[in-house]
């Protein structure tokens, strides 16, 4: 297992939570503003959460930011 895999692993359903309920009240953040805010929210590994959350399709990186995918079920 390699060790990418399991750092996402470590991930909680209630920092995806937060997380995506971040997202939706700031659609459009910059990476290093998100990673401060979650961590302020109580997401022990931001980078983390981040990483699900751009491989489930809900938020996307931009330049230097993240957004929230409007429709994520047409999203593949």
């Amino acid at each position: 297992m390699s060790i990418n895999l399991i750092y996402l692993m470590s991930v909680s359903q209630k920092e995806i939570e937060i997380a995506i309920d971040y997202f939706k009240t700031y659609i459009s953040v910059g990476e290093i503003i998100a990673i401060i805010d979650l961590k302020a929210r109580g997401v022990s590994n931001p980078q983390a959460v981040i990483s699900k959350l751009l491989e489930m399709g809900i938020i996307e990186r931009g330049e230097g930011c993240y957004n929230l995918v409007r429709n994520p079920s047409n999203k593949k």
